[in-house]
């Protein structure tokens, strides 16, 4: 188990990177095209920025037991504007900024107690759902999800995904499948999530129950397979599943997509 203090540590490391390359570039090479289709870097830039600020806050709610959400203002209002430079801005104020945010934050989870992480939850307002209840290590391990993928979406030769993000998040992103379930025409299957180099993991759909388990079973419908940083890719969206082994019955791998669209 990865602990808090662990990935608060990865969070800051990567943040240093990131502002060694920042630093190296210039400022122009924000404007081109992102690996991430759609996005600009200085779009990526944008939103580190602000899940910067919105983890600190939500952090700081946390502590202090007050109701938190990452878009206060709702996700449909709130988010498209974190995506671009404030009025006046250009990409190194935002480079500067992003700077300026990501210490902030490295410098309060710094101080959070180790036994804090696991038993200090984040309260979202009912009318406002986002991520749910979630505790300050799973806050914590979204952000590190934030500037390992991103930074690598970037395509400015920061290094690859660590494996304390990589052994933090697989797990959590299996045990979040249930929420992230999308009925299809499948009403019911079971897949075996196998790691080359770790775990295996078995996801099943019956009558619109998701159950999601670390163990492989026998009579999963189909099984794919990849190390575990494939595996966490194929999860996020980062690696097709033809990149991927899979064996048994290949409808039912190529349903998995479907039942669990990536976030």
């Amino acid at each position: 188990m990865v602990s808090g203090m662990e990935i608060a540590a990865a969070v800051a490391a990567r943040h240093r990177e990131l502002d060694s390359v920042f630093e190296a570039i210039d400022p122009k090479t924000l404007l081109e095209a992102s690996e991430l289709p759609g996005w600009s870097r200085l779009t990526i830039v944008c939103h580190l920025r602000y899940g910067a600020q919105a983890s600190e806050r939500m952090t700081s709610d946390a502590l202090a037991g007050r109701p938190t959400a990452f878009y206060p203002d709702g996700r449909s209002a709130q988010r498209p504007p974190t995506l671009w430079p404030g009025p006046g801005e250009n990409a190194s104020n935002v480079v500067r900024s992003l700077r300026e945010c990501s210490a902030a934050l490295d410098e309060l989870w710094a101080q959070i107690p180790a036994e804090t992480w696991e038993t200090t939850t984040t309260r979202e307002p009912e009318d406002n759902p986002e991520l749910g209840s979630i505790t300050l290590l799973q806050l914590a391990i979204l952000r590190l999800t934030e500037v390992e993928v991103h930074g690598t979406d970037l395509h400015l030769g920061l290094s690859d995904w660590s494996n304390t993000f990589i052994n933090a998040a697989l797990p959590m992103r299996i045990a979040w499948l249930p929420q992230q379930h999308s009925p299809s025409q499948a009403s019911s299957g079971s897949w075996n999530l196998v790691a080359t180099d770790g775990p295996s993991f078995n996801v099943a759909v019956s009558q619109g129950e998701v159950s999601a388990s670390q163990s492989a079973h026998d009579a999963a419908d189909a099984t794919i397979s990849g190390s575990k940083a494939d595996l966490l890719g194929f999860l996020l969206g980062r690696v097709a599943i033809a990149e991927l082994a899979f064996s048994g019955d290949e409808s039912a791998a190529l349903q998995f997509t479907t039942s669990f669209p990536p976030l």
